[in-house]
């Protein structure tokens, strides 16, 4: 009887299965994620996207405004809906005419919260609160200093509970068609809430809402915050169509968030310009200019923006003009120089690819003498010649294509 043996033994068989079993599982663990990916909404300027945080397990909806761009940070409201409703974007879209600021529309976390906000019952919706702005933040550029928080009616007193106990991650909070959940009791921490902005808007024949949030905006002015109360002429809990003319709760949003925003930036551009850090000048003026185009301290940012560039472009070309005269390792240290100052911009980027174009023109001109040696027959000049190029120009586009080619030659002549 013939014995047909294996072709490898039990060890060998189980590497086998073992390897592919992995390679299967890898392949189905691509599909999955493919999967996923397809599954994920995109975030794109003017659209509203309803999305599921993983960890809680909690819709919400994402309208990204129509003039953002990743360019730069944008300012986000996070908005909570009254009694009986859903996660919703409408008030704050429409407040903001969709333009500078992205809207979160967050539904209650949990039933225990949403029925009774009570101050012992936040646990989930601030893990909530975090898990979002840490989606958010992975996919939008977002300026986390300009976080602000509102809602109407029950949202608006969850406002004054949720939104104290993150009084430190909030730039500023709108309580609308709402007072203070626990009235006088409880007051906010000391510290957080002295300058905290507030803006309260209610209907002025809103009962018993108006009155609440008369009392609460007095208190809050009391606790230290600065406070902005505003009564809509003629209008109940339940807000008419002509309620939006009758707010200026637009403006008071652009003065806490893209107004800031440009002074605090301009501020620190200023700083860095004189302290010769120049990329990050560049690339604050610039993110600055394109916040409130019109306004004078954008005018100023783009300007010293336009400025910077200029600056660093004439430096560019000086180097690229000068470049025969000076050697490689000079020109290293000079656009290694610029790349520093530039740190954090295009421009240290454009040094980096003027190097790069500076080293292959160098290299280029070095092999074409060596080149030109060995024509001649004059091959100890061309070795020594290509030795200078392998030892310094390593990063040329060319250099595995000349040692392959040093190689040869020395095979050639007979040299070791």
């Amino acid at each position: 009887m013939r014995i047909r043996l294996p072709l490898y033994s039990n060890s060998d068989s189980c590497c086998y299965y073992g390897t592919w079993i992995a390679c299967f599982s890898a392949f189905l663990l691509l599909l999955f994620c493919g999967a996923l990916a397809a599954d994920i909404p995109k975030l794109l300027p003017g659209t509203e996207v309803r999305m599921t945080a993983p960890e809680t397990e909690k819709t919400f909806l994402v309208y990204v405004p129509v003039d953002y761009t990743d360019s730069r940070p944008f300012p986000v409201i996070f908005y909570y809906h009254g009694w009986g409703g859903t996660a919703t974007t409408w008030m704050f879209k429409r407040i903001t005419k969709g333009r500078e600021f992205i809207v979160v529309g967050m539904n209650y976390a949990t039933d225990a919260y949403y029925k009774g906000l009570s101050p012992d019952a936040t646990t989930a919706d601030i893990r909530f609160f975090e898990e979002v702005l840490t989606l958010l933040s992975a996919r939008l550029n977002i300026a986390t200093d300009y976080i602000f928080m509102g809602g109407y009616s029950q949202g608006g007193y969850s406002t004054t509970v949720l939104g104290e106990q993150l009084l430190d991650r909030l730039a500023g909070r709108l309580v609308l068609g709402a007072g203070r959940r626990d009235v006088d009791m409880n007051p906010p921490p000391p510290k957080p809430i002295q300058g905290h902005p507030v803006f309260f808007g209610v209907g002025a024949l809103d009962d018993p809402h108006y009155r609440r949030a008369k009392r609460a905006s007095e208190l809050y002015q009391e606790w230290g915050a600065d406070v902005t109360f505003e009564a809509w002429a003629d209008e109940t809990h339940k807000l008419s169509a002509a309620w939006l003319t009758k707010t200026r709760m637009r403006e008071w949003l652009i003065a806490h968030g893209p107004a800031k925003q440009v002074e605090s930036g301009f501020a620190a551009a200023q700083t860095a310009e004189r302290e010769g850090r120049l990329g990050k000048a560049f690339t604050l003026y610039h993110q600055i200019a394109e916040i409130l185009p019109e306004t004078t301290l954008c005018r100023r940012a783009k300007k010293a923006a336009e400025r910077l560039a200029t600056e660093a472009e004439t430096q560019l070309d000086l180097i690229k003009e000068t470049a025969d005269k000076k050697s490689y390792v000079e020109l290293v240290k000079v656009l290694e120089r610029l790349r520093e100052t530039y740190n954090r911009s295009i421009f240290a980027e454009r040094a980096v690819q003027v190097l790069h174009e500076l080293l292959n023109a160098k290299a280029d001109a070095l092999e074409e003498r060596a080149r030109a040696a060995e024509i001649q027959k004059n091959y100890v000049r061309a070795l020594q010649l290509y030795k200078l190029y392998l030892t310094y120009f390593r990063e040329a586009e060319r250099y595995s294509e000349v040692e392959k080619h040093v190689k040869e030659l020395k095979n050639k002549i007979g040299k070791k």
